[in-house]
């Protein structure tokens, strides 16, 4: 089955160049969201592309807490577990308090 494509070629200084292929569905999809927008269609891939970016970030971002918090926990573990936390566990007798 063979698709289509559209060629969309954008360019920010003429030696950088580059040339992007889509479906004919897509092109058009594009090009019909630029004339409703008033805009044209690099400013539209433009504004995908720095959402595509922005959420590229977050995930990078959240791995990086996964990691700490990873490690974070291994020694909290270490800590939580000793014998000389295990005496808190018992802390109404320790304290005097009541249970209810």
């Amino acid at each position: 089955m063979s698709e289509t494509l559209a060629t969309v070629e954008t360019c920010t200084e003429p030696s950088r160049s580059k040339r992007i292929w889509l479906s004919a569905e897509r092109a058009d999809r594009l090009s019909r969201l630029a004339r409703s927008q008033e805009i044209n269609e690099n400013q539209i891939i433009e504004k995908a592309l720095d959402i595509l970016f922005s959420l590229t970030e977050l995930f990078d971002e959240r791995d990086e807490r996964q990691g700490w918090s990873f490690l974070s926990e291994a020694s909290l573990q270490r800590i939580w577990d000793s014998e000389e936390d295990a005496i808190y566990d018992n802390w109404r007798e320790l304290y005097g308090v009541p249970t209810r």
